[in-house]
């Protein structure tokens, strides 16, 4: 099932140990980048999140953002280590009598700033930890994949109405081929015989080369290939194959080429306005093709 690459969605879970929220945001990115945010607490448990995204998205720009709440009895989870802060405290005191500063500029607001130095504690409860961690990555994965699916299923529809557009353009262009070849030969073998009444046999030799030009502005192939490509791209919003963004990309392109093609050779007024459309309508797929897992 097609699947778009934005999303958002939200999980909350509770345990013995707290309350985890989490929120995960998407956009369209090339590649898969996750970007999480941990509380300290849960930061030794980033390859695991990794690990889950992984085996759910394959491309877009996440960002993950995790809060812990810890139930009453686990509040001291959050907070510094009081032995390592009375060492430091008393630390600070002393270096500052060495440098000359006031004792009581060493404040609790100055330790806790220095807090990024504090040793990491293990955690008591990892297997805790980690199953709720998990619980809630899960839901929330779930969630977001089911909205991005939605956002999928609303592009699908825009780009089979917009290839259906296109289809029936082909149907026009080729039904006006074999009067557009026609005008121009005429065109051509009208301007020749005036110019070379006086050289029949001149005259006819080129006659002939101005019918195989005509024949070298045809663009039948053309649109055979791009019909085909229209078929396949159908085929693919249809099928059941999740990750066919950069398939439907490299479509695209081939497409625009045949249509380029297309509006290189005609020199017909009627083909052009056509070509100018079905272009328009492939830069609008290619613009929604990018918002596509």
């Amino acid at each position: 099932m097609l699947k778009s690459m934005t999303g958002f969605a939200r999980a909350d879970v509770s345990s013995k140990l707290g309350k985890l929220n989490l929120e995960i945001s998407s956009i369209n990115k090339r590649f898969l980048e996750t970007n999480i945010y941990l509380p300290k607490i849960l930061v030794s448990f980033e390859q695991d999140i990794k690990k889950e995204i992984e085996k759910k998205i394959s491309r877009g720009q996440l960002s993950l953002r995790f809060e812990f709440f810890p139930n009453e009895e686990n509040m001291d989870l959050l907070l510094p280590n009081t032995l390592f802060l009375k060492n430091l405290k008393r630390g600070w005191e002393k270096l500052s009598k060495e440098l000359g500063f006031k004792k009581e500029e060493i404040t609790l607001e100055f330790l806790l700033s220095q807090t990024r130095y504090l040793p990491d504690e293990k955690i008591k409860d990892a297997t805790g930890f980690k199953k709720l961690l998990l619980e809630v990555l899960d839901i929330a994965l779930s969630n977001i994949v089911v909205m991005k699916e939605k956002e999928g299923k609303i592009l699908s529809i825009d780009i089979e109405k917009r290839l259906l557009k296109i289809g029936q353009a082909l149907v026009l262009i080729n039904k006006r081929m074999p009067v557009s070849k026609k005008n121009y030969e005429d065109k051509l073998k009208a301007r020749f015989e005036e110019l070379l009444k006086e050289k029949e046999l001149f005259g006819e030799r080129l006659l002939k080369e101005a019918a195989i030009f005509a024949d070298k502005i045809d663009v039948t192939e053309e649109i055979v290939r791009l019909e085909s490509h229209i078929k396949q791209f159908l085929s693919m919003l249809k099928s059941k194959e999740d990750i066919i963004g950069r398939k439907l990309d490299f479509l695209v392109q081939e497409c625009l080429r045949e249509v380029n093609t297309i509006g290189s050779k005609s020199l017909d007024v009627f083909i052009s306005k056509k070509v100018i459309d079905i272009k328009a309508e492939l830069e609008k797929i290619k613009e929604q093709i990018q918002n596509i897992e």
